[in-house]
């Protein structure tokens, strides 16, 4: 997943990035575990990354999360839970109906406390956050001092 990013601030080896086309966002399958993931709380929350490609504030960046890691997201957050709903099931085939149920139910709780649990654990290592790919535009190239505002106004194109 890729999306655009205006760098607000710099400080040390780190930038402070705003994503400015959350439109791509609303047909992600991974839309919410990525930012979460990166620190943000919703699509258009600024957060901090590390600046590895030496952005400036100002700058278009591009953000990437990896697609190794939004497929590990995925499968956390998504087929663990069904997994071990099936496999509650399974556990419980020779009771009865409400012990299949009962089972089943507790495999969905324990699917999803493991995919919270998965998933804030990844958010700690840095090749599960967004990383700054490339710069799109440079602040000088744009004597007008381009805002957040503006960009996203341009989204609606």
């Amino acid at each position: 997943m890729t999306r655009k990013g205006l760098v607000r601030e710099v400080s040390r080896e780190e930038a402070l990035v705003c994503p400015v086309d959350g439109n791509e966002c609303d047909s992600c399958e991974a839309r919410h575990a990525c930012l979460s993931l990166s620190g943000g709380k919703d699509k258009n929350t600024d957060f901090w990354m590390p600046n590895d490609i030496g952005a400036s504030p100002g700058d278009l960046v591009e953000l990437e999360l990896r697609s190794s890691a939004s497929l590990t997201i995925i499968a956390s957050t998504f087929l663990l839970p069904v997994f071990l709903l099936f496999a509650g099931y399974l556990f419980m085939m020779n009771g009865t109906d409400f012990q299949r149920a009962l089972g089943a139910g507790a495999g969905l709780v324990a699917g999803i406390v493991s995919a919270v649990v998965i998933n804030k654990r990844l958010g700690t290592r840095k090749g599960y956050n967004m990383q700054m790919t490339k710069i799109l535009e440079r602040a000088e190239s744009n004597p007008t001092g381009r805002d957040y505002k503006e960009l996203e106004g341009n989204n609606d194109d």
